[in-house]
């Protein structure tokens, strides 16, 4: 275990007990968090459990609330309901994953429900008590929900607490969150963070990329260093999700002119092959230049698929790469091209039949 005990010196303890001390010219944080329960809603590791103790129990329990509907929460609740558990998804929030396209999560919430999982937005714990079964739920519109097992899905705390960051001047957020700018440098020149503890995205493919620029920056390797402002998310709900870029809703709030195109999975000879009825993929393209601006999957494969709209907009393609491009056949990576035509014709005024 280690911590700061003042400037460029880090002290180690060994499980045998034995300390050390360390200097650094340069220390990155990476220490990553915690789940956190609420005090109104305390995980006991048995019966209320947590994004970690989840992983232990020893069989597919028959009913299961979810407290919190963020990425972990809307995961786990597709994963036990997919298993045949009756799930119960329960979120304060008027809104199911505010920063993903709208249109994409009312297909995920349509396919939920028709997985039989019940969505209760709005409300919150306010009772809740142990059984011999399991626990009863109190929920705040005075709803009673008897289940197996809770799972507390409401955030998580960055592992901060015994770093000794009041050694180097450091203080974190009440989340345990560290300041950093876009070299994932602290507030301490000499000191960077990467990971969870700097919050959002807390993905583990940008952390991460997080700590490769952190070290190339650290140690001067600017040829190296790009900024972080492009990446994919991957949403391994059932359907899985996969994002990339601007939402429609991003577009209408900066007023900047575009069309949609789509592709259903049931359109495209693999997606038929597979029996995914309901995947979609969504191409969001400047009405005017053609750039792809976003590029928005849900079904089969979406966060293998995502990678071919990534690299047409880190390179600047356009619409045209698609209409031109030949994909195999029968993949589902050929809804791109569906998807472009899709876009395409609606630019030319022509009728469209998504």
């Amino acid at each position: 275990v280690g911590k700061f005990v003042g400037q460029h010196q880090v002290e180690v303890t060994a499980d045998t007990g034995l300390t050390q001390k360390i200097s650094a010219r340069i220390a990155v944080i990476a220490v990553g968090a915690r789940p956190v329960a609420p005090k109104h809603v305390p995980a006991d590791g048995v019966t209320v459990l947590d994004s970690t103790s989840v992983l232990d129990l020893p069989n597919v329990p028959k009913s299961m609330i979810v407290f919190g509907a963020g990425v972990i929460g809307c995961e786990y609740a597709s994963i036990f309901q997919a298993a045949g558990t009756k799930v119960y998804l329960v979120d304060k929030r008027n809104e199911i994953l505010a920063n993903i396209d709208r249109e994409i999560v009312g297909n995920m919430i349509d396919r939920f429900s028709h997985l039989g999982m019940e969505i209760r937005l709005e409300n919150d714990c306010a009772k809740l008590e142990l059984t011999e079964s399991g626990a009863r739920v109190t929920l705040t519109c005075g709803e009673v929900i008897d289940v197996e097992k809770c799972l507390v899905a409401m955030g998580r705390q960055g592992n901060t607490d015994h770093l000794g960051l009041d050694a180097v001047g450091l203080k974190p957020d009440p989340r345990g969150q560290l300041k950093v700018n876009a070299m994932y440098q602290t507030e301490v020149s000499w000191i960077y963070a990467v990971g969870d503890v700097v919050g959002f995205p807390a993905l583990d493919s940008p952390s991460m990329e997080e700590g490769r620029i952190a070290v190339c920056d650290a140690f001067q390797l600017n040829e190296q260093v790009g900024r972080l402002d492009l990446y994919p998310y991957g949403i391994y709900t059932i359907p899985e999700i996969s994002t990339i870029g601007k939402s429609e809703e991003d577009c209408v709030q900066q007023n900047i002119p575009y069309v949609v195109g789509r592709a259903r999975y049931k359109e495209i000879a693999r997606g038929q092959i597979v029996g995914d009825e309901w995947g979609m993929l969504k191409l969001i393209i400047h009405r005017d230049s053609h750039q792809i601006l976003g590029v928005h999957i849900i079904g089969d494969n979406a966060a293998d698929l995502i990678h071919i709209g990534q690299a047409v907009m880190q390179l600047n393609g356009d619409l045209k790469y698609f209409i031109r491009n030949v994909f195999n056949y029968p993949t589902l990576a050929e809804a791109y091209k569906t998807a472009a035509y899709n876009a395409y014709n609606q630019i030319m005024g022509r009728p469209s039949q998504g």
